[in-house]
């Protein structure tokens, strides 16, 4: 790549509009580029952009989203282009091209307002599994509620949504509103197209007892249904560790293998929680919750020492915050256990907002290793590390966070990471060799 770079640059002057962001597209979907690639092929860009047409007027959006790179006068020209030629842009242009502005924090108003107006002019169209959750966030993020709120009303009702997401957002910016009667709405939308039995049971909690659809099962929530069956017919309430054991045997003899931290992954989160005792104003933050095994399995070890605030998880999924919560409370941990929904980008700025800067001691990332180093940065940004925090993140060697392990290890100064060490072992399970990786922050 580097060497692409280095003649790509050298040959910039010949490259006509398409050149341009297929490089740069290119470049973007490793997350790779230097910073002389991107400001060269960016500013040859911006003397080209009255030529380039709807399709790379949108991968060069998306391009320059991925690199992070919020060059405003380029965005901004971006923006004028593709006012320009609306009426050319296609379904994917209209929600790329305002997802990308969105992820950069980048304004466009004009734009913005008639992408919205054409979404809500053509309701069906725009209501795909893929553009809708996109342009439903894009709209959440860039503070335009009503039209949102107007979307996902008529996609929800309409059964555009097929995947858990959309629900989670709208689940999630609830959580600064706290409106119980929007979220009994939320839910029960919910599961009338993901019929799991812990929804049910998140719905029967605030006082509405519907009843449970009739419909299939979604294939992908077949087995953490199947789970939440054997845990609850297996475990006497109150009894962690009981939780913990039915996953495991479920995991082990029913067929059902498990992506959960257990055994020696265990032990590694209970010894670095015990050799770094969390002080009465910290908690411990965990990315991704799943099913809920490791949440059950923090939440004991602040049950029984009672040092710290508690522990707060991060799910995308609001199906698997309603399990996680649903064994949460199997396990009498609710008082010290919190799951909220959202991606991180979104919900640990309201962490902070709620509990204050430097308030994280432990934190354990196990959702996708891909975004591992952007997530860390996001904790960095908002001031959540407590001193002498500890950070562990699992799954880095398969499936892979590649990047995450190279910022730790070669840019670890100041503020960052100090101390990085990979273990390596066994995936839960299974024979395959793994690496878990534990940093200690700002030694």
């Amino acid at each position: 790549m580097a060497s692409l770079s280095a003649a790509a640059i050298g040959i910039i002057g010949e490259c006509d509009p398409q050149n341009l962001s297929n490089t740069l597209w290119s470049f973007a979907v490793f997350v790779l580029g230097s910073s002389p690639l991107i400001d060269s092929f960016a500013a040859q860009s911006l003397s080209l952009i009255s030529d380039f047409a709807p399709q790379e007027i949108s991968n060069t959006a998306w391009a320059i989203a991925r690199l992070v790179y919020a060059d405003e006068t380029l965005l901004a020209a971006l923006a004028s282009a593709a006012m320009r030629k609306l009426t050319e842009l296609s379904l994917q242009d209209m929600t790329n091209i305002p997802w990308s502005f969105a992820n950069l924090s980048f304004h466009h108003d004009p734009l913005l307002t008639s992408i919205a107006s054409a979404a809500i002019a053509n309701i069906a169209a725009f209501g795909q599994p893929v553009s809708a959750p996109m342009l439903l966030w894009t709209l959440w993020k860039a503070s335009l509620p009503a039209t949102c709120l107007s979307l996902f009303d008529n996609w929800s009702v309409g059964n555009v949504f097929s995947q858990p997401e959309p629900f989670g957002l709208m689940l999630m910016d609830n959580d600064w509103w706290k409106d119980v009667g929007w979220e009994l709405d939320l839910l029960n939308r919910m599961q009338n197209v993901l019929p799991i039995r812990s929804v049910h049971v998140a719905l029967v909690k605030l006082g509405f007892s519907p009843s449970l659809p009739m419909n299939s099962l979604h294939p992908g929530l077949r087995k953490v249904a199947q789970l939440v069956d054997e845990v609850e017919g297996e475990v006497t309430p109150g009894r962690p560790q009981d939780i913990l054991a039915a996953c495991e045997h479920f995991a082990k003899y029913k067929g059902q293998w498990l992506k959960v931290a257990g055994l020696e992954k265990a032990e590694i989160l209970e010894a670095g929680y015990n050799m770094r005792p969390l002080q009465a104003h910290e908690l411990i933050m965990e990315f991704g919750v799943y099913v809920g095994y490791t949440a059950v399995r923090l939440g004991a070890m602040v049950a029984d020492s009672r040092r710290c605030i508690g522990a707060i998880s991060l799910e995308v999924s609001p199906v698997h915050v309603c399990v996680a919560r649903h064994l949460l409370d199997l396990g009498e941990l609710a008082h010290v256990s919190e799951v909220k929904s959202g991606q991180a980008k979104d919900a640990l700025p309201r962490v902070s907002e709620e509990l204050g800067d430097q308030c994280v001691g432990f934190s354990f990332m196990d959702h996708r290793g891909t975004i591992f180093h952007q997530d860390f940065a996001l904790l960095e940004q908002c001031v959540l590390f407590a001193k002498r925090s500890r950070f562990v993140a699992d799954n880095t060697l398969n499936p892979g966070a590649p990047v995450f392990l190279w910022i730790r290890q070669y840019f670890c100064t100041g503020g960052s990471a100090s101390f990085t060490t990979q273990w390596a072992i066994t995936e839960f399970l299974s024979d395959h060799e793994d690496w878990t990786a534990v940093c200690d922050i700002g030694l």
